[in-house]
């Protein structure tokens, strides 16, 4: 990537990242002010009639814990909004706008199609390549579909698509993969 795509990337998709951002302090806050702030979440999701659930951490070597944060982020919105309203939470700066949460519904709705495909019980060498060319799919679509998403989102995709083609791209070199395929020859 150029420095000047590198740059229009940061651009696009600071939104985006903003928004990630603050949904995975509002989580670390929480989880980690067992004195002050659990006790007011516990009782806030209480008040909004919502059972008491923390919001998930968000963990980069579990692909699927971002899209677990955002659909509990999405869920416990009331919640959030709330707690985050309360000047003495001291929470009002990760205060999601309601653009924002646009941004994180678009966001949980990709992400939900990838990790659903993803979800299987018994994956194998066979299955990788099918389920690349899903995701591969499902990001040229999202990134291509400006209408319905918002622009941080489409460009987003767009570059993961990018990225996961520089990865695909090594798998027709894999041996093990051209054996699994047949179309290895000894």
């Amino acid at each position: 990537m150029s420095s000047s795509d590198h740059a229009k990337f940061d651009q696009e998709v600071q939104l985006l990242k903003l928004v990630l951002a603050k949904t995975q302090s509002l989580s670390f806050k929480i989880i980690h002010s067992t004195t002050r702030l659990l006790p007011v979440w516990k009782e806030t999701c209480s008040k909004v009639g919502l059972l008491e659930c923390l919001l998930p951490r968000d963990v980069c070597t579990q692909w699927n814990s971002t899209y677990d944060m955002l659909d509990i982020a999405l869920k416990y919105r009331k919640a959030g909004d709330k707690i985050c309203k309360e000047k003495q939470n001291k929470l009002r700066e990760l205060e999601l706008t309601p653009e924002e949460w646009g941004y994180v519904q678009q966001l949980q709705g990709v992400l939900k199609a990838a990790t659903s495909f993803f979800s299987v019980n018994t994956p194998n060498l066979a299955k990788v390549i099918p389920a690349m060319d899903h995701l591969d799919q499902l990001l040229s679509t999202v990134s291509k579909a400006t209408q319905k998403y918002d622009l941080p989102v489409c460009v987003s995709c767009g570059y993961t698509k990018n990225t996961l083609n520089c990865y695909y791209s090594y798998s027709n070199m894999s041996i093990t993969y051209r054996i699994a395929m047949s179309t290895y020859h000894f």
